[in-house]
């Protein structure tokens, strides 16, 4: 009993010796709590279902960077508030920008869509953290090669899928432009190029020309709350809006990173019977 007694109080301590890792946005804590599984647990900054593009730090939140020992976020421009986290960062915080590390500084953020850089960003991920806990150096090599594996087997089943049919989608900002680079079968158009970007007369007469060339299958879409252009283009056009889902329970198997992968490609199933 006192054997128990002591592993039970042991643990929390052999927990908190795991690196401490904040995340910016819960696509981010998925990847690293891949990597960690096993070992330790990361936070995240920025909930699902807020968004990074209009976020503002509470002092609770500046302080948990603050005593970060690894903070990952996408990009300056992505998550707003975070262009002068470098800045206020303590000198032994370890600091990772992802889409600067992948020399994509600047473009799209939604690169855990792709799932080729998602595989790099894994192995960016994955550094760091055996550099902060060498101790557990070999399980991060086995969880990045173990996640690294789900995501090929991801990409793989989406070539199969929808190599030779991928439907038209129509998306309310471009948060797919990574996935549809990588694929290369998948006809996306948007109607914002960015979540704060609204093009401009000719670019909507273009769109909507575009529309009637060829009818996408559905609206596809991440927020919950569509933008007003884009509410009236779906009834315009009589598009269904599918949503993709912001989770799905933990069936005691894939990773938290993978479910996200399966969300989309429901979604695009959804879309593609909505016919």
């Amino acid at each position: 009993m006192r054997i128990l007694l002591l592993i039970l109080c042991l643990q929390p301590a052999l927990l908190s010796a795991a690196p401490r890792v904040v995340t910016s946005i819960p696509p981010l804590q998925e990847i690293a709590a891949g990597l960690m599984q096993g070992i330790g647990e990361p936070q995240v900054i920025i909930a699902d279902e807020a968004s990074a593009h209009h976020f503002s730090f509470r002092p609770s939140q500046m302080a948990r960077l603050q005593r970060a020992e690894l903070v990952i976020w996408v990009d300056r421009g992505f998550e707003s508030g975070f262009a002068r986290v470098p800045e206020i960062l303590p000198d032994t915080t370890l600091a990772l920008e992802i889409l600067a590390a992948l020399d994509l500084a600047g473009s799209n953020g939604h690169f855990w869509y792709a799932p080729r850089l998602l595989a790099k960003s894994i192995d960016l991920v994955a550094a760091p953290l055996a550099r902060l806990d060498p101790e557990h150096a070999a399980r991060y090599r086995a969880n990045a090669l173990q996640l690294k594996s789900a995501v090929e087997s991801w990409r793989q089943h989406i070539v199969e899928r929808w190599r030779n049919g991928a439907p038209v989608l129509l998306t309310a900002h471009d948060f797919l432009r990574p996935f549809a680079d990588e694929f290369g079968f998948f006809d996306i158009e948007s109607i914002y190029d960015r979540h704060d970007t609204q093009g401009g007369l000719k670019d909507l007469r273009r769109l909507e020309a575009r529309l009637r060339e060829a009818p996408p299958a559905c609206l596809l879409t991440l927020e919950s709350e569509l933008p007003a252009l884009a509410e009236s283009l779906a009834a315009k056009y009589r598009l269904r809006i599918v949503y993709v889902e912001k989770s799905t329970p933990d069936d005691g198997g894939k990773p938290a990173l993978i479910r996200r992968l399966d969300r989309l490609e429901a979604a695009i199933e959804r879309c593609a019977s909505s016919g």
